[in-house]
């Protein structure tokens, strides 16, 4: 069935491809090949010690695939850590295809298909058993992303998402070569790792080459200008969904391939690798870093985009620390991410698709117009922000936890500062888009587009009540790398320094927010002028000019303090890169002039080092 799947969305890209003329039916089409893999997985819940339901047990997907392809065997095998991941995947993909074919009223010529390469490249990664078909799937998945930003028609766009795509791929590959070097297999059970310096190179390029794909700082670069420059639902895949891959690649080599006391042999802090400290201490700096970014921007796309590099900075905090309590915390914020990224990605493109407007000044008061986009957006700010009413909380109270666990005093902090400057940009958003005064007259969005973003409201909701069941999903993948899943109840996590009781936060939130309610209806409520409370009492003749628009000054102190140290950013520093490059590409260029004489002085400098290295060895 692995090779049925594979062939419908193979078919399915060259019906999509030929229905270029409408959209609508190629849309269609595509939705229902994007639900065959979510088939597959329910047919696979056996891998996640999940029973299904008695009409659901019809599903007989197979489990493994292989074929000798002459250097090495591809196999095709279901994990669970692949069936996870392939969950976040295969729950948001439907959404995004079927928010889409409202979206693309025209010119949708080339998107299905491009998607479902996407999805098929990402299916075959999820399951790969072997260097070989992964890469293979790696590359079907990046050249298919290619030909979306390629849609956008960004030039920048293209060009950053081409030159990180062609780096990641390059860390990758010679990541690849050198265990196959050292092992002289291509298959991840076949592999008899060392603590020589040789694996250590090849694990640091592998990671160094998901990282990208995963938005790690410094190597983030490409992010911003493709999630602002590209169309919406391709974007909301992209950041929800596809950017998991990085972080599937990264847990997958350090946990499956290379093994905690593996990398342990290589030094330790506090008990964790000093190769996941590093990262962890990267993904600190990522999370502190994006969330700064995000609040000084008024593109919304790009907002979400620096937002979005924030948050998954939260998910190489967890990889990288290691322990049981912090890799059920990252899968646990991997999976909020997917959702509530999503909803406020598909949001943008519904506020889009309705104002034509991307910039937080100039939009406003859009919850009056647009109730249910609102309240769909709002729930996925309070998972962002983590609210203590969403499942947000639970994910990032388990990496706090584990933070302090292990006495990491530089990733603790930093941890605590981005979560806390989520709720400055998350405010532009909530006042700047939707509160505030009304500035357009516009209908809410088709509900095409509402229903898959409320469905996938659904699981924030779902894994909120029941965080206990989130850590069962989480017991077989730590199980496979001979850890234990964290003491839980449907209700409850237990930790070693607290206990996280939902029901008990929920009914405490709630009484908090009765009992304010209770003291503002209390006292005689006084109307006040807007300007006034503005300005704190001050007369507004003082001013020439005030804006009370969220993006309008509002956050300038902040801005002061913190944009001279981000002016030139990461950018700078791989512009000084480009700039070296380039000296010693022009410098290598003229050692080819063209004279056959020069080649062969080279040919004899080249014999007589060979001869004098022969001699001295």
């Amino acid at each position: 069935m692995i090779t049925l799947t594979i062939a419908i969305f193979l078919m399915g890209v060259i019906v999509v491809g030929l229905l270029n003329k409408y959209p609508k039916t190629a849309g269609i089409i595509a939705f229902f090949v994007s639900l065959i893999p979510f088939f597959a997985l329910l047919s696979w819940s056996s891998v996640m010690n999940i029973t299904l339901p008695s009409y659901l047990q019809f599903l007989n997907f197979e489990t493994s695939w292989q074929y000798n392809l002459g250097p090495g065997t591809l196999i095709l095998q279901i994990t669970p850590l692949g069936w996870f991941f392939l969950l976040l995947l295969s729950s948001l993909f439907p959404m995004v295809i079927l928010f889409s074919i409202s979206y693309f009223r025209s010119n949708a010529g080339g998107f299905y298909a491009a998607m479902l390469l996407t999805m098929l490249g990402s299916f075959g990664i999820l399951l790969a058993q072997d260097m070989l078909t992964f890469y293979i799937f790696w590359e079907i998945m990046s050249w298919s992303i290619l030909a979306l930003v390629i849609r956008g028609g960004d030039r920048k766009a293209i060009v950053s998402y081409l030159s990180f795509g062609a780096l990641s791929a390059m860390l990758i590959l010679f990541g690849f070569m050198l265990l196959y070097f050292k092992t002289g297999t291509f298959v991840f059970a076949e592999m008899h790792l060392d603590a020589s310096n040789l694996v250590l190179a090849a694990i640091t390029l592998i990671v160094s080459g998901f990282a990208v794909k995963g938005a790690l700082m410094p190597m983030h670069v490409w992010a911003p200008h493709v999630y602002s420059k590209s169309e919406e639902p391709f974007v909301a895949f992209l950041s929800g969904g596809l950017s998991k891959l990085g972080y599937f690649g990264i847990m997958l080599f350090m946990y499956g391939v290379v093994g905690f006391s593996l990398l342990s042999s290589w030094g330790t802090f506090r008990g964790v690798p000093l190769f996941g400290y590093s990262l962890a201490v990267v993904g600190a700096f990522t999370a502190f870093a994006g969330t700064v970014l995000a609040v000084m921007q008024d593109d919304l796309r790009k907002l979400l985009a620096y937002s979005s590099i924030g948050q998954l900075g939260y998910i190489a905090i967890g990889l990288g620390i290691g322990t049981p309590l912090a890799l059920t915390g990252a899968l646990f914020q991997a999976l909020n991410h997917t959702f509530f990224k999503a909803v406020l990605f598909l949001a943008a493109g519904a506020v889009y698709y309705r104002t034509g407007k991307y910039k937080i000044s100039e939009l406003g008061g859009l919850g009056y117009k647009m109730p249910f986009t609102f309240l769909a957006s709002l729930f996925a700010i309070f998972a962002l922000a983590a609210i203590p009413i969403t499942s947000g909380f639970a994910a990032k109270w388990l990496l706090y936890e584990a933070a302090i666990e292990k006495k990491f005093l530089f990733v603790t902090p930093i941890m605590l500062i981005a979560g806390v400057g989520a709720f400055l940009y998350v405010y532009k958003i909530l006042y700047g888009v939707f509160l505030g005064e009304p500035r357009y007259n516009v209908k809410e969005a088709p509900l095409s587009q509402l229903v898959p973003m409320w469905i996938l409201v659904l699981p924030l909701i779902i894994f909120l009540i029941f965080p206990g069941w989130f850590v069962d999903l989480t017991a077989p993948i730590l199980q496979g790398y001979e850890m234990t899943a964290i003491p839980h109840t449907p209700y409850t996590i237990n930790t070693s320094l607290a206990k996280y009781n939902t029901l008990a936060v929920i009914f405490a939130f709630i009484g908090t927010l009765i009992f304010a309610f209770i003291l503002y209806l209390s006292k005689p409520q006084e109307k006040v002028d807007h300007m006034d409370n503005y300005l704190a009492g001050e007369p507004p003749e003082l001013y020439d000019y005030i804006s009370m628009h969220a993006s309008s000054k509002y956050y300038e102190p902040f801005e002061e303090v913190f944009y001279p140290y981000f002016k030139r950013g990461a950018e700078r520093m791989w512009e000084i890169i480009l700039a070296a490059g380039e000296v010693f590409g022009s410098g290598a260029r003229k050692i080819y002039t063209g004279i056959v004489g020069d080649y062969s002085i080279y040919i004899l400098l080249f014999f007589l080092i060979m001869v004098g290295w022969w001699l001295l060895w």
